[in-house]
């Protein structure tokens, strides 16, 4: 027999008093083509492009490889060839393309299995051309892994098929090979990772992602409270943008493990690059330059705008334990003169 012989005419029932469509046995959902254009859009915005393809490719295959199996035994025919024939006209019925296959060879000794095809009048290929336009790499995500799906199961093994050339990058038509799994190269990646699965779910790839904004937030908040020692003795802190909660409490941490590692006896707090304050800000500044002189390291604040200043006093600031210099170079010649006196002092 051959699937030109089958008469789906008379397989294909449309019961509406019961809401059901059946080909054969199975039953089949109709959706409107406008439908599943905004299903992939709504996959593409929330998944991401790569997330999406595996989508579609899998629902694809997962289709494919369940019509194998429930329609291969319910025909006697021909040959092979006539299998994977039927394959394609179950995508003629069912509306999603016309679908020809061009050349076809199995060798099931060596588990060898080659064909390539085209499909014209892609639905896949529709709805992305009306909703994206032309797109740089095939698109028919759904119809490829359709045909992956039911080639392994025409085959006994993990077989591939993929999309060569696609209407929606404006070809006339769409074009598709299938071969074993393992006999395609890198020129098959995007259509392997969608068959197989994805290596990362969105939760996964969540994951991944916090992790990454947690690393650059450390490496930011590293690069953005530097402490460094540009003397003898002397450690210089630079503040620059806004400080608030969380930032005043790394700035004090990395302060304070600085001059314990250093045994530092000068700090250099320069705020030049602080522009705006409010009094909590004013207030963290205050409680940095105590706690490291609790430590045993005399600070010197420099750099202070009129705003700051402005601020400070508004607060009630008592500054009588802190020196305020105009900027780094004067605070060092005042660490420096400090540091001379304390040791001519000790001898």
């Amino acid at each position: 027999m051959k699937v030109r012989d089958i008469d789906f005419h008379a397989a294909l029932e449309v019961a509406p008093e019961r809401g059901r469509v059946t080909l054969g046995r199975e039953r089949l959902v109709l959706f409107r083509q406008e439908s599943m254009q905004a299903l992939r859009r709504m996959l593409k915005e929330q998944l991401g492009e790569s997330l999406a393809q595996t989508a579609l490719s899998q629902f694809g295959y997962s289709c494919g490889l369940a019509d194998y199996e429930a329609f291969a035994d319910a025909y006697k025919l021909d040959d092979d060839r006539e299998h994977l024939e039927l394959g394609l006209a179950l995508q003629r019925v069912t509306g999603v393309a016309q679908a020809t296959l061009e050349t076809f060879s199995l060798d099931r000794s060596k588990g060898d299995l080659r064909a390539t095809g085209r499909w014209v009048g892609s639905y896949e290929a529709e709805v992305h051309l009306a909703s994206e336009g032309p797109d740089e790499h095939p698109v028919c995500h759904t119809l490829a892994g359709y045909l992956s799906g039911w080639s392994t199961g025409l085959l006994g093994a993990p077989a591939l098929a993929i999309e060569r050339s696609c209407m929606g990058q404006g070809e006339e038509h769409c074009t598709f090979e299938i071969r074993p799994y393992g006999a395609w190269g890198k020129d098959a990646e995007r259509w392997r990772r969608g068959v197989e699965g994805h290596s990362t779910s969105l939760s996964s790839e969540l994951a991944a992602k916090t992790a990454l904004i947690r690393e650059q937030e450390a490496a930011i908040s590293e690069l953005s409270t530097p402490v460094m020692e540009i003397w003898d003795d002397i450690l210089v802190l630079p503040i620059v943008g806004i400080v608030d909660t969380r930032r005043s409490m790394e700035i004090m941490n990395n302060l304070l493990d600085r001059i314990v590692e250093t045994q530092s006896r000068c700090v250099i707090v320069d705020v030049t690059g602080v522009e705006v304050v409010d009094t909590k800000t004013a207030d963290y500044l205050l409680k940095v330059i105590r706690a490291a002189n609790l430590l045993g390291s005399r600070c010197v604040l420099t750099g202070l705008s009129p705003a700051i200043a402005q601020t400070l006093v508004e607060i009630g600031a008592n500054l009588a334990e802190v020196n305020t210099l105009r900027n780094i170079k004067e605070g060092l010649k005042d660490c420096l003169r400090y540091l001379r006196s304390n040791r001519g002092a000790s001898r």
